[in-house]
């Protein structure tokens, strides 16, 4: 049975929406150096627009017919153009840019992976071809787009702001005019940095400010990236709820989480993070000391004894020694620790001062 161009460019589609931070990037670079207005505009939802495309080229498929959510993407694409005043011209070129750089890097993968050239050659022809497609539909969208719709992302960003600084009145007039229900309950989003567009197309329906966001059901959130989350809540608890999702983003961050975090199960890294005095004294009292005799692997040994739950032959087996070895460091450790870190307390504060690095 002969596999069709689109089964044959899945697995690079995949691979090429996993690295998804570099081709964002490529894109970025290639619109802004080709297209002035891109380059010019405020507008982060420009930006949304375009990364819109490319999840529906990952999602879809641009080496087969353009589907009815392509056209859905594309229209949204334009009418989130319009909102930054982009000319029909350049959106053009914009979507047919960021088409190109998902089509090369794809291919790019085949041809390192042996996928022979003819269908390298098909796969190009029929890339081109989505790509006009959804290039129509998005001039569509922009054409289209009502001056109350290109508004709308302005207004999104002043809810967010406003809930950020507490005022709850203007807030509630805001959620009026967008036409949202003021009883809904929502999950506060924030992320570390700036505003990632894949984390806001991955959550439709939701109000996004520039680095928070309001989402009407439990967060969509990829383990590439890493968003704080807090909720659901009312209107009047918003403003809480956003303060302990950006909290909970800046901790995730720091220690490497991914996907949804929340202040309840980052723990005891909150305090480690916001209290660096207190960090340096659990690394000294717990750390250091075992730190200072490399030639054991005593920090290693310790991290994985705690990860497996005491367990000696399972920790000799992840080491690769002998389990009288991880003994003997166990109780190296114990010379150097004292008895305290066997004991609840102990166990706890010593595995908040491993998670420092």
């Amino acid at each position: 049975m002969s596999i069709s161009i689109e089964q044959r460019m899945r697995p690079h589609l995949d691979a090429m929406w996993a690295d998804r931070d570099r081709i964002v990037r490529q894109v970025a670079q290639s619109v802004t150096r080709g297209v002035p207005s891109y380059a010019t505009t405020p507008s982060s939802e420009v930006w949304i627009g375009m990364t819109r495309i490319l999840e529906r080229a990952a999602h879809g498929n641009p080496f087969g017919a353009p589907t009815d959510d392509d056209r859905l993407a594309a229209i949204g694409t334009g009418a989130q153009g319009a909102g930054a005043g982009i000319a029909v011209d350049d959106l053009v070129t914009a979507v047919l840019l960021g088409a190109r750089e998902v089509e090369y890097d794809v291919l790019e993968r085949a041809t390192e992976a042996g996928v022979p050239a003819g269908e390298i050659l098909e796969a190009s022809r029929r890339a081109r071809v989505w790509a006009e497609q959804v290039a129509v539909w998005a001039v569509q969208g922009l054409c289209g787009a009502a001056e109350a719709d290109a508004e709308d992302h302005v207004r999104h960003e002043q809810l967010i702001a406003e809930l950020q600084a507490g005022d709850l009145d203007a807030a509630r007039a805001t959620l009026d005019r967008l036409g949202l229900d003021p009883a809904t309950r929502w999950w506060a989003v924030a992320v570390a940095g700036d505003a990632t567009p894949a984390l806001r197309l991955a959550n439709h329906g939701a109000v996004w400010g520039l680095t928070a966001g309001l989402v009407p059901r439990a967060p969509s959130v990829p383990r590439e990236l890493v968003a704080g989350v807090s909720g659901p809540a009312g209107v009047a608890e918003l403003p809480a709820a956003l303060r302990d999702a950006a909290r909970a983003a800046r901790v995730g961050a720091r220690f490497g989480r991914g996907g949804a975090v929340t202040l309840a199960e980052l723990g005891l890294l909150v305090p480690l993070h916001e209290d660096p005095a207190l960090a340096r004294r659990l690394h000294e009292r717990w750390v250091a000391p075992l730190a200072a005799e490399p030639r054991h692997d005593l920090v290693a040994t310790l991290r994985r004894w705690l990860e497996r739950d005491g367990q000696v032959d399972a920790v000799a087996r992840d080491l690769d020694v002998h389990a009288n070895t991880v003994r003997n460091r166990l109780a190296r450790i114990g010379r150097l620790l004292g008895d305290a870190w066997r004991a609840p307390q102990g166990r706890a504060e010593v595995w908040a001062a491993l998670q420092l690095g």
